[in-house]
């Protein structure tokens, strides 16, 4: 039998670098102000905490002093985005709940419509860059009121990246 020699065993603990993410806003920030933090690790990759942060937008009520239209422009983007933001992340299942959610207030808003056409054409081609490439042909057309409105509250957005896919 070979007498084979130890080898020598490293104690030190391999460094794990942590990919940045965006920090959350504190949970009394107002709801223009989480949007646009989604909006933000959304655009950065972090689709995990845009998520969430859409999430938030919707399930906190708006405050007395936020308009109707506002709180109906500020609740369809954010699911429309939550939506974008899930099919990105593999999460089909939790992105027809954002449909569905989006459909049940009304399915004819230009936001509804657009999420039913974006859903519908990822479903037949299960790509999500090229059903947003799809979708964006209409949403100036659909969309820009509800666009207009979101930019007159300080939401930062604009037709050409309401249906975007982020790099990462």
């Amino acid at each position: 039998m070979p007498i084979v020699a130890p080898t020598a065993v490293s104690t030190v603990a391999p460094t794990v670098v942590a990919k940045p993410t965006a920090v959350p806003p504190a949970a009394t920030n107002t709801r223009i102000e989480t949007l646009n933090a989604a909006d933000a690790a959304f655009r950065g990759g972090d689709l995990k905490t845009a998520a969430g942060l859409y999430d938030r937008v919707v399930n906190t009520p708006p405050n007395q002093t936020e308009a109707a239209a506002a709180t109906v422009a500020i609740n369809d983007f954010a699911r429309f985005r939550g939506l974008v933001t899930l099919l990105a992340d593999g999460r089909e299942d939790e992105a027809r709940i954002d449909l569905q959610e989006l459909q049940k207030r009304d399915p004819s808003s230009p936001l509804a419509r657009l999420g039913t056409q974006l859903y519908d054409q990822y479903g037949m081609t299960g790509q999500l860059r090229g059903a947003c490439a799809q979708v964006q042909q209409q949403v100036a057309t659909q969309a820009g009121p509800t666009l207009a409105t979101l930019q007159g509250l300080g939401v930062a957005v604009d037709a050409p990246t309401l249906c975007s896919v982020p790099q990462g």
